[in-house]
């Protein structure tokens, strides 16, 4: 598995990421806060994420069930990551965060019903 870094605006936070890919499971969820997120996510295993630097400038958010729990940026208000409702053994990364990473326009993005645990 490769190595992949991410960060938030400001650098504050870096985390790695270890996958073969990252060229596929694209995801946008449409519950009431990623829609206002707007943002394409990725989801792997908790063993696959690790912050390297700036855990003390996360700040997090829960809500509904407290189950998903949404990281931040408190200094760039960039979302970062966040455990997953349905499966809290699994982090999504918001992909837009990784260093030298764009999807392109042959990448499927796979959109989720979260509206139905609203």
């Amino acid at each position: 598995m490769n190595s992949i870094i991410g960060h938030c605006h400001c650098k504050k936070i870096k985390f790695k990421v270890k996958a073969n890919s990252l060229s596929q499971n694209f995801y946008k969820c449409d519950c009431s806060l990623c829609k206002k997120k707007s943002i394409i996510m990725k989801f792997l295993n908790k063993e696959n994420f690790q912050i390297i630097s700036g855990d003390n400038f996360l700040i997090s958010y829960k809500w509904n069930k407290k189950i998903a729990e949404h990281f931040f940026c408190k200094i760039c208000g960039v979302y970062t990551h966040h455990i997953r409702r349905r499966d809290p053994n699994q982090i999504s990364i918001n992909v837009e965060c990784i260093d030298d990473f764009s999807i392109s326009e042959h990448d499927i993005i796979e959109l989720v019903n979260g509206s139905a645990y609203d």
